[in-house]
Order: structure tokens, then C-alpha cells, then sequence
């Protein structure tokens, strides 16, 4: 019984050894332009999970949209993703690049919002000075109460009382 189960344990670590090592595909994509890609990829998957009805209604695809921008196709892109998975250093890396480029977009993002509230806030500005018009509050309160006093009824004599 001690032999059957010496065999078992050395025969599971020997099956254990014969890992499959993934070939490189003859399409890999390069690791820059993969990076690109898993950027762009996540950019599309968010615009999905935000507006799904608004892509669904403009017709817009954004896988196709991916597929066509970086000129390859989805079996290029599955097997290349797969390559790079099986190496889960350089993959880790890969993604690190990513959130790194998500991080410095969104920067972008915040300081063009920021230019664009500035700018609407200039306008606004431009517009209360050209449309306002300054009333000097004296004159209007001379004018209010002469024209006040001019419609007032005269005072009446106070009746004496014997």
C-alpha cells in the first residue's frame, strides 16, 4: 500500500513537469502597440459600461473600431494576449504601462475641463458686462421718489375736534 502510494505521488510530480510552454505566435503584436492596444481597449469597454444605448443607437462598434485604428485582427489580438498572459511578469508590466497611460489621460482630461470651465466662465463674464446695463442707483432713486411725491394726493387738513 506504501508503494502504490510513493508511485502516485511521484508519477502526479513528473505528469506536473510537462507544462506546455505557448509558442509565439507568427502575428504577435508588439509589446508597445499592445500596450496601445489594452489602453485603448479599456477607454472602449468604459465608453460601453457609460453609454451602451448612445453606442447602439450611432451604430458605433468598438471592437471593429479597435481592429480597424491598430490594424490587426481579433484571432492576432486573442493569440497575442495569450502569449503574453502566459508570461505574467512581462504581462504585469504591460499593465502597469497601461494604468500608467489611463492615469496621465485622465491628467489630460482634468486640465482640458478645466481650460473648458475657464474659457465658459469668460464668456459669461463677457456677456453679464455687454448685456448688463449700469443704472446709477442715485439718479433711479431721485426719479422714484420725485415721480412718487408728484402722484401723491395733497395732505388734508387734520379735523379739530371741539
Amino acid at each position: 500500500m506504501k508503494g502504490i502510494g510513493l508511485f502516485l505521488i511521484v508519477l502526479f510530480l513528473i505528469s506536473c513537469q510537462d507544462i506546455e510552454k505557448t509558442e509565439r505566435p507568427a502575428n504577435l503584436i508588439p509589446e508597445n502597440k499592445m500596450v496601445e492596444v489594452l489602453t485603448e481597449l479599456s477607454l472602449l469597454n468604459s465608453a460601453k459600461n457609460y453609454n451602451k444605448r448612445f453606442l447602439e443607437e450611432t451604430g458605433f462598434k468598438p471592437d471593429e473600431f479597435l481592429l480597424k485604428k491598430y490594424n490587426i485582427d481579433s484571432l492576432q489580438l486573442a493569440e497575442s494576449t495569450r502569449y503574453y498572459a502566459r508570461n505574467y511578469a512581462q504581462f504585469e508590466g504591460m499593465y502597469k504601462k497601461v494604468q500608467r497611460n489611463l492615469e496621465a489621460l485622465k491628467g489630460d482630461l482634468e486640465i482640458t475641463q478645466r481650460r473648458e470651465e475657464q474659457i465658459k466662465d469668460s464668456i459669461m463674464e463677457l456677456q453679464r458686462e455687454n448685456d448688463s446695463i449700469v443704472i446709477d442707483s442715485t439718479i433711479f432713486r431721485s426719479i422714484t421718489r420725485d415721480s412718487l411725491i408728484r402722484n401723491m394726493p395733497p395732505p388734508r387738513a387734520k379735523e379739530v375736534e371741539n
